[in-house]
C-alpha cells in the first residue's frame, strides 16, 4: 500500500499525471507527491552533506555555499534548515553556575552612541527561576542621572 511522504498516512488517492508520472494526494494532510520521485540522487545527497558540514563549521554563508556548489542559495538554506529541524533539542547541563558575555556589539537599526568606561549604565539583575540569573544592561534615558 502506498503511503504519504509527509505524514505517512494510508489514505492516498490518484491525482493526475505530472511529467509522465502518476501523482497522488493524501486525504489526511492534502499533500501532493509522485511515487519514485527521482529528484534526489547521490550527487545531491553529497552536496547537502557538504553544505551542512561547511555551515556547521562556520566556514560559509548560504550564498557562498551556493556559489561553490552551483546551487541556489535559497536551496542551500532549505537543506540546512531541514537538517537542523531533524536534530534533537539541545540538552543544557544543570551545573552551570556562571556565564560571562564579553564585548557584545549588536546594533539593531543604527549604531548607538558609545558609553566607554566612565559613563554610567543602568544594571537590572533578576532570577527568573532557581539557578538561573539574568542581567540586563540599559542605557540611561536623557536626564535621568543629572545632578
Amino acid at each position: 500500500m502506498l503511503e504519504c511522504k509527509r505524514c505517512s498516512g494510508q489514505q492516498v488517492v490518484k491525482n493526475g499525471i505530472v511529467a509522465g508520472k502518476q501523482r497522488y494526494k493524501c486525504k489526511d494532510c492534502k499533500y501532493n507527491f509522485r511515487e519514485g520521485d527521482e529528484r534526489t540522487n547521490d550527487k545531491i545527497i553529497a552536496k547537502k552533506a557538504l553544505c551542512v558540514l561547511l555551515y556547521a563549521m562556520a566556514k560559509g554563508s548560504f550564498r557562498m555555499l551556493g556559489r561553490i556548489l552551483h546551487t541556489d542559495h535559497t536551496l542551500v538554506y532549505r537543506w540546512i534548515r531541514h537538517f537542523g529541524e531533524s536534530l534533537p533539542d539541545p540538552v543544557i547541563s544543570g551545573d552551570i553556575t556562571e556565564m560571562e558575555f564579553d564585548e557584545m556589539w549588536h546594533f539593531i537599526g543604527q549604531k548607538k552612541r558609545n558609553f566607554g568606561l566612565s559613563k554610567p549604565l543602568i544594571v537590572a539583575h533578576g532570577e527568573p527561576w532557581v539557578g538561573c540569573s539574568a542581567i540586563v544592561i540599559l542605557q540611561p534615558s536623557d536626564g535621568c542621572m543629572t545632578k
